[in-house]
This record gives structure tokens, C-alpha cells and sequence, in this order.
């Protein structure tokens, strides 16, 4: 006896199903259009259409018509997924206005946040610049004066012997002796001056939250790994001026990487829907 094929009637069951489908679209574009109208939107000769129509046998030549059609959208299936497309769509528009709206409410957020921090931070410079003032006078001497310590004096760092005040404070602009300074840390020190000269401060697409997520990871590296401050600060950060400044980008690393993925999720469904042609 012989073997079963089953994938050969599964081939002639999906030819079946294409047949049956291009009939339907035949009989459709006979019933609105009429013979002769539908005939020439296809191309055909309009007995050619009425042979198919009466055998219920299409000809190669009818065959390539309709498949022609089907794709191009004629058909109510065709239409059909089309306004669902269409539907997806404007959806996606909505959630992508409401991403960009919450975006815009973060931004909102992180200023309010800086300007506090900087009006804490400048008390805090105040108050350091002060206590420094009394460190100096007792270094000088104890003199009560107002004026700074003579020449030579203990607390005066010689001015033939140069050195970093502030070892601890990463600047914006290079130096000689930057790698000796920063150590193990000189590596993200030069990435950060590398984003923060060509990253912009303010921006939404999907490239500037990825820099802008790294940009915020290596500033938290540079602040908790290695113990730096990061400018626009003039003094070294302790205590709850250093926990302010890493709790702000923490919590604006966390959004950032939130709404990056938002925008990836919104990409890859746009580039779905358009079959991969659209590129944001």
C-alpha cells in the first residue's frame, strides 16, 4: 500500500484557500464595479473575466491580475486590515504623545530638584570658605586680623612647589598631570569629558537617552566607586552634599532608563507595522 503524503494536500488545501480567495475578490470587484469596469482596473479583457467567472476557473493570466489587486489592497479583507492598521497607528501616536509628555515631566522635575541642590550647595561653600578663614588665622598664628597669613608662614603652601588643591574635584578642561591625579579613575574621567562636550542638555529621541543613561551611569561611577566630584562644584563634597548629588542621578538614571525603553518598545512596534520600513 501506499505511503501518505501529507504535505502535498496540505499544498493543494492552501491553493484550494488561495483560489477560493481570489474568486471572492473576482465576484466582489464584479458586483461594485461591474464586468466590463472591474475588467479593465484589472487589466484583462472582459470576456476573459466572464469565462472565469462562469467555469469558476481562473486563467494564468486572471491569476496574476488578481493576485496583483489583492496586494495592492482591493478586496474587503484587504481594507480590513488596512483601517486596523490604521487603527494601531494613530494608538501608537497617543502612547507615544503620552511618553513624551511624561519625559517632559521628569525634565520638570530634575530642575526643580538641581535648583535646590544648588542653593544648598552655595550655603555650603559659604559656610566652608569661613571655617577655612579661622583653620588659616589660627595656622597663621592666631592673629585676629582679616588679612591673610605672611609670606612663609605655617598654612602658606609655598609658591615654588605647585600642586592641586583639590585632587578630588574632576575639571572640565584637561590637564598635564590628569592621569597621575585621577588614577584609576582617569579612564571614565576622559570618557565624561567626551559626553558631557558633545551631548546636548536637553533632548527626547531614543540616541540621546542612551547617551544620555550613560553619561548619568559613569558620573554615579566617578561619584561612589572613586569618591570624585564632578563640576559645576568648586570644593570636594561630603556628607549629605555628596548623598544629594548621587541620590539625583540615581533616581534620574532609573527614569532615563525607563523611558529609553519605552522608546525601543514604541520603535520596534512602529517598524512592525510598517514591515520594517520605517526607521524612526
Amino acid at each position: 500500500m501506499a505511503e501518505e503524503q501529507p504535505g502535498i494536500d496540505e499544498s493543494s488545501s492552501i491553493e484550494d484557500l488561495h483560489h477560493l480567495r481570489l474568486m471572492a475578490l473576482l465576484d466582489e470587484q464584479v458586483r461594485e464595479k461591474g464586468a466590463r469596469k472591474a475588467a479593465a482596473d484589472l487589466g484583462v479583457d472582459h470576456r476573459t473575466l466572464a469565462s472565469s467567472l462562469e467555469s469558476g476557473q481562473l486563467s494564468r493570466r486572471m491569476r496574476v491580475a488578481l493576485d496583483r489587486a489583492l496586494l495592492a489592497g482591493e478586496g474587503s479583507p484587504a481594507r480590513e486590515q488596512k483601517e486596523r492598521n490604521d487603527e494601531l497607528a494613530g494608538r501608537m501616536d497617543q502612547v507615544e504623545e503620552k511618553v513624551d509628555g511624561l519625559g517632559r515631566d521628569v525634565s520638570q522635575g530634575m530642575a526643580a530638584v538641581q535648583g535646590e541642590v544648588k542653593q544648598l550647595r552655595t550655603e555650603q561653600e559659604q559656610s566652608l570658605r569661613r571655617v577655612e578663614g579661622r583653620i588659616d588665622r589660627i595656622e597663621g598664628g592666631g592673629s585676629s586680623g582679616e588679612g591673610p597669613p605672611a609670606p612663609g608662614s605655617p598654612g602658606r603652601r609655598s609658591p615654588s612647589r605647585p600642586r592641586r588643591d583639590f585632587p578630588d574635584l574632576v575639571t572640565v578642561d584637561p590637564a598635564s598631570d590628569d592621569e597621575a591625579i585621577f588614577g584609576a579613575a582617569w579612564p571614565l574621567v576622559q570618557e565624561w569629558r567626551k559626553l558631557k562636550n558633545t551631548h546636548p542638555d536637553r533632548g527626547r529621541g531614543l540616541d540621546w537617552l542612551r547617551v544620555e543613561e550613560r553619561l548619568l551611569s559613569v558620573e554615579l561611577a566617578l561619584l561612589e566607586d572613586h569618591g570624585l566630584t564632578l563640576p559645576p562644584e568648586t570644593y570636594p563634597l561630603k556628607g549629605l552634599d555628596r548623598s544629594g548629588q548621587v541620590n539625583w542621578r540615581r533616581k534620574a538614571l532609573e527614569d532615563t532608563g525607563k523611558a529609553r525603553k519605552r522608546r525601543e518598545l514604541l520603535f520596534r512596534l512602529r517598524r512592525a507595522l510598517t514591515l520594517g520600513k520605517w526607521r524612526g
